[in-house]
């Protein structure tokens, strides 16, 4: 899936699945924005406002912690 949203303002993308090696970051299954990734390795193993612990080996529960710690998510399917 990919994610995206803002991160204070900026925009940020991710792909929550699969992790891709030519990324510009990336932690667990995710890969993409060095924001997002330094924002899920500050939150791993911790609880979110939405009161679910982050692992940052599990898609939904990636998607879960950015819908919580961020705005104006969107989630779409992979392409391909």
């Amino acid at each position: 899936m990919i994610i995206e949203g803002y991160i204070d303002g900026i925009y940020y993308a991710v792909t929550a699945g699969t992790p891709r090696p030519e990324a510009a970051a990336t932690i667990g299954v995710v890969s993409g924005s060095r924001h997002a990734v330094l924002l899920l390795e500050m939150h791993n193993g911790r609880e979110t406002p939405a009161g679910e612990i982050l692992d940052v080996e599990d898609a939904e529960s990636v998607r879960a912690a950015l819908e919580a710690l961020t705005d104006n998510v969107r989630v779409r399917p992979s392409e391909g």
